[in-house]
């Protein structure tokens, strides 16, 4: 069973360029927020953070931006779990306005010990568990629109 993972929010007018919409940068930011509440419903929150000395970095990312988004606009970003292994998930975004797809990204998310060095490290099976749960079959993931240079997970042979 899948899940999809929601975040909202509006543009804000500090985040306009001189053409008039949401600059590039801003769009990366609302994603990032998205990831952010992701990782808040799979376990990996503020409390697991502190608790354990475990975050998540940003490997890749690929974003297409469909069409522009002006000041004040509402937001809506759904989140899907496309893949995952022991150190690493590998996400699909979809922003919206009401219900015109604005841009799509993927985004490739490694699970950090960040002591005594930072260094990729194995998530807890009940994170794993979460992400199972959550992932799209292959079949809705092939669904999925601007899918054209997906990101995946490479495995060793």
């Amino acid at each position: 069973m899948s899940r999809v993972f929601r975040y909202q929010t509006t543009v804000r007018p500090d985040w306009i360029d001189y053409n008039g919409h949401m600059q590039d940068a801003y769009y990366g930011l609302i994603f990032s927020y998205a990831v952010d509440a992701v990782q808040d419903a799979i376990g990996v929150d503020a409390s697991y953070r502190d608790r354990t000395g475990c975050t998540i970095y940003l490997l890749e990312d690929h974003k297409s931006y469909l069409h522009e988004v002006k000041e004040g606009a509402a937001l809506r970003v759904e989140m899907r779990v496309l893949d995952h292994d022991a150190k690493r998930f590998l996400l699909h975004g979809q922003m919206f306005e009401g219900e015109e797809l604005v841009a799509v990204g993927e985004f490739v998310e490694l699970h950090v010990a960040r002591h005594p060095s930072p260094h990729a490290a194995p998530m807890p099976e009940d994170v794993q568990a979460a992400l199972a749960t959550a992932r799209l079959s292959s079949d809705a993931a092939a669904q999925l629109p601007n899918r054209a240079r997906a990101l995946a997970l490479r495995r060793p042979a």
